[in-house]
């Protein structure tokens, strides 16, 4: 009679199983963690490159503009407390009266004294341009750099962002949705030939933030910039 030969099965144990599998989740784990933080980097590191991006585009708008205006015709003024920019309606709304507004607009500021706004009209053209920093009127940890022009401001630069109190005017934003100005200091100082140096000094951070506030990467970025008015001296 032939002999049968008994098959043999093999295979894993539990214990192997388990080791294999707490393994393989351990791999896993690492894998995921370590893609989360690349994107979170990636994402972090597109921000601040948008935040640079956009404060060199307002720094590089007033180099050009400023530069070619008559120091006569520069004019800044600090009225942070009096106005709020409402990103709702695109317009600059005031937090006062227009007494209180004549009183901020009447002066230009003194030297080396900062401000938030500054009216310039450059050689050549009849329209004023005007650059200010408001913090919005919806949520007061926001800050928005508007641009505006105006026909003619002597002796009345309040109506270049807000015609009167009860009618506004639409201004263009330069900064978007995805960066938060935090300041946007203006000063100048007049040099010998009675040229002005305009110090422009912007801090702008992104909104979207996936690093905790303990990481080593800063969220704020800084940049300042001086230009200096070329009027000619005869």
């Amino acid at each position: 009679m032939r002999n049968q030969s008994v098959k043999k099965y093999e295979g894993f144990s539990l214990v192997e199983m388990l080791i294999t599998i707490t393994i393989i989740g351990v791999v896993m784990l690492i894998s995921a963690v370590t893609l989360t933080s690349l994107v979170k980097i990636s994402t972090v590191s597109s921000n601040k490159t948008r935040v640079r991006t956009e404060t060199e585009f307002v720094l590089e708008l007033v180099r050009r503009t400023v530069r070619n205006s008559n120091p006569s015709d520069i004019y800044i003024f600090d009225s942070l407390d009096e106005r709020r920019f409402n990103p709702e309606t695109s317009t600059v709304v005031s937090t006062s009266e227009m007494l209180n507004l004549d009183e901020v607009y009447n002066n230009n500021l003194e030297e080396n004294i900062f401000g938030n706004e500054i009216h310039f009209r450059p050689y050549g053209y009849e329209n004023w341009i005007c650059v200010g920093f408001f913090k919005s009127s919806v949520d007061d940890t926001k800050g928005y750099i508007i641009k505006n022009n105006a026909d003619d401001l002597w002796n009345n630069h309040a109506s270049c962002f807000q015609n009167n109190i009860d009618e506004a005017q639409y201004v263009m934003v330069l900064n978007s949705e995805y960066v938060n100005i935090t300041g946007f200091n203006i000063a100048y100082t007049i040099s010998d030939e009675t040229n002005y140096l305009i110090r422009f000094d912007i801090k702008a951070e992104p909104v979207a933030w996936y690093l905790g506030n303990g990481a080593p990467v800063q969220k704020e970025v800084f940049r300042q910039t001086v230009v200096t008015t070329e009027g000619l001296i005869w």
